[in-house]
């Protein structure tokens, strides 16, 4: 750990002449004056950087053989001191590192690491050089070790869930919007898209693409967040199933009665309340198993999570509605209700719990978790007085029912301010940029924010409004909607996916530029459709206007698409050795699965092949004698030593 990679190869040398026969015996030598830095130079020859600091390390008068080691630098990136040091691997992940950023780790200073996790930067600098003087004292420290298949499916679950929220909002929800937002713009008048395909694109923006990027990115956070691995990577893996199917059998809403509606549509809510339950069991799981009293973050997507529980059952009672009623839209006073149950109960619960937890950190806010502390039950019993509220209003239309529907709003509309305010995130940063941190995302976030402040406005002004009698238009009720679907909850998840992807995956951002044009577009045209959906309550030639906002939306979330798609699908050390690595079949020579999978080398010998304890054997015989030859040559099952062998690397791989 004392010698810095990001010196030359001459600086290396300069300081430590000992090192120099060291790195020329790997091809690594002062040629050209040495003014490469030693990560790119090893690079550049393909020798593996820990092997060669390592090997440095153990000559006398180098890094730990002699001489005292220079502290760790704490803005050293994760990744550079997992390279010097595997033995780093096992305290970062008792931190919560888990595999984030893949083999290689973050590209992130270690300082920014340490804030993340809630660890003294001093402590883990302590933890970090232990590991690494006594990795250093043992006989040649391994590399860290391959990751498994069923690692590799555990890291990449997210993935899923991303790019199928992103499908779902390209084709019925986003774009299916758009689309209607510009036939409605065309004839001055909401509504008139007619067989309930308005409520179809709300669905599939709802839980297409809202709850599966909530839910993928809950799966893979939790965990790390709170030190508690995710108890079934099936229920995981099931969950995506059952939500993905539901979701996409809603389509059934817009076809006419008969057997088909009357099976897919309570199928599809089924399959819906099924995967939910299974995220449900998940969380709980995970938030059981961490100390209590519980932080205010973790309360946060408590509640959020028991609302999604309220918003399927919900949903089960719109496909019984349309069943029953025969018709393709859903009843106002059922819809309505779950509208503000899905986007203030879950979503913007959990975005609380995910902004508690980490902007704070992310950007140097100056919280007030103490008072942050205080308001999830509040929260949690004004949306339930809203929802209530909502649909016994709708119904029934009472006296009381409107009381409580103007208490409801007033006090959510507070709250959520109350909740800016505790955050702190409209105000300036406190601490100075991290050096090496990617800030470019913030400015999503502090606009998002403010779209909530202004969703927070509108509803006191709703709550006025019905306090005096008065009735409240669909167009203003429509521009608050999209100032917190949109401006709120879209926003916040473009700019949260694009900052914390490419960490997830240990790689850059495809593209910075097109971040900065969907911020834009995500800014122009919601201003556009919030501000003039407003005014077409006074003079529906506003609403001409208004429908601009729906292409530009759309072009927004296709650029946002296309970057983080690309992030996700960049190569990163755990991909390259997969593809890299030989399939376990019986084809494969013994040579190459032991280059790939050392791993190995104990099931061999034990199986009977003990000519292969000899290195020399390894490397001539070895090379040239499939998996097949070898069991038949030595009297071998081929099949039952298949499967050893690839249960020991975590899973099938097919020959």
């Amino acid at each position: 750990m004392s010698i810095d990679p990001r010196k030359s190869v001459a600086e290396i040398v300069n300081e430590h002449p000992a090192a120099g026969p060291v790195l020329a015996g790997f091809g690594l030598d002062t040629c050209c004056g040495g003014k490469h830095p030693l990560e790119m130079a090893a690079r550049a020859h393909k020798v593996d950087l820990a092997e060669v600091l390592r090997a440095i390390d153990a000559v006398p008068g180098c890094g730990c053989g002699g001489r005292k080691k220079a502290r760790l630098d704490p803005q050293s990136s994760v990744r550079d001191i997992l390279a010097a040091s595997p033995a780093a691997a096992d305290v970062l992940s008792r931190h919560g590192l888990t595999g984030c950023g893949g083999r290689e780790g973050p590209d992130e200073p270690l300082s920014w690491f340490a804030r993340v996790h809630g660890v003294p930067a001093g402590q883990l600098v302590e933890e970090l050089e232990a590991a690494a003087a006594s990795g250093a004292a043992g006989a040649g420290t391994p590399a860290a070790a391959e990751p498994s298949r069923e690692e590799l499916v555990r890291e990449n679950l997210y993935r899923r869930f991303l790019k199928t929220a992103i499908l779902f909002t390209l084709t019925g929800g986003t774009a299916l919007g758009a689309w209607a937002l510009t036939v409605m713009a065309l004839r001055e008048r909401l509504g008139g898209v007619d067989r309930g395909v308005i409520q179809v694109h709300g669905h599939w923006q709802l839980f297409g693409w809202v709850g599966l990027f909530v839910v993928g990115v809950a799966y893979h956070i939790l965990p790390r967040l709170t030190g508690v691995p995710l108890p079934s990577l099936r229920a995981a893996a099931w969950s995506y199933g059952l939500l993905a199917a539901g979701i996409v059998l809603r389509f059934a809403q817009s076809i006419d009665p008969g057997v088909a509606r009357n099976v897919l549509l309570p199928l599809s809510a089924a399959l819906e309340i099924g995967g939910v339950a299974l995220f449900a069991w998940t969380v709980a799981k995970i938030l059981g198993a961490t100390p209590r009293p519980r932080p205010a973050w973790q309360r946060c997507c408590a509640h959020g999570t028991g609302w999604l529980v309220a918003a399927s059952l919900l949903n089960a009672a719109h496909a019984f509605d349309l069943l029953s009623s025969g018709r393709f839209e859903i009843a106002p006073w059922l819809n309505v209700p779950y509208l503000t149950v899905f986007l203030v109960g879950f979503v913007t619960f959990w975005i609380f719990g995910v902004s508690l937890r980490t902007l704070p950190v992310f950007m140097g806010l100056r919280d007030r978790p103490r008072l942050a502390a205080r308001l999830p039950v509040p929260l949690s019993v004004a949306v339930a007085t809203l929802a209530i509220a909502e649909g016994l209003f709708l119904r029934d239309g009472s006296e009381a029912a409107r009381l409580a529907f103007g208490i409801g709003s007033a006090a959510v509309g507070v709250l959520l301010g109350l909740f800016v305010f505790a955050l702190g995130v409209l105000a300036p940063s406190t601490a100075p940029p991290e050096p090496g941190v990617d800030r470019g995302s913030e400015k999503f976030i502090r606009l998002a924010y403010a779209w909530l402040l202004v969703s927070g406005a509108m509803l006191l002004v709703f709550s006025r409004a019905i306090f005096a009698g008065a009735g409240l238009d669909h167009a203003l009720v429509g521009a608050y909607r999209h100032a917190l679907t949109v401006g709120f909850i879209t926003t916040l998840m473009a700019g949260m996916a694009l900052r914390i992807v490419p960490i997830f995956r240990g790689v850059s951002l495809y593209s910075p530029r097109m971040r900065d044009w969907t911020f834009w577009l995500l800014l122009i045209g919601n201003t556009i459709r919030v501000l003039f959906q407003a005014l077409s309550a006074s003079n529906p030639a506003w609403l001409r206007v208004a429908g601009v906002s729906g292409i530009l939306e759309l072009a927004a979330l296709i650029l946002f698409a296309v970057n983080l798609w690309k992030t996700m699908d960049t190569q990163n050390a755990d991909d390259r050795a997969a593809a890299a690595a030989p399939a376990i079949g019986p084809g494969a020579r013994v040579g190459d699965l032991l280059d790939a999978y050392p791993a190995l080398l104990p099931i061999f010998v034990g199986s009977g092949f003990a000519p292969l304890a000899n290195c020399m054997m390894r490397r001539t015989l070895a090379r040239g004698v499939s998996v097949s030859q070898a069991c038949r040559m030595h009297g071998v099952d081929l099949e039952t030593f298949l499967g050893r062998l690839r249960r020991a690397v975590g899973g099938p791989i097919p020959g």
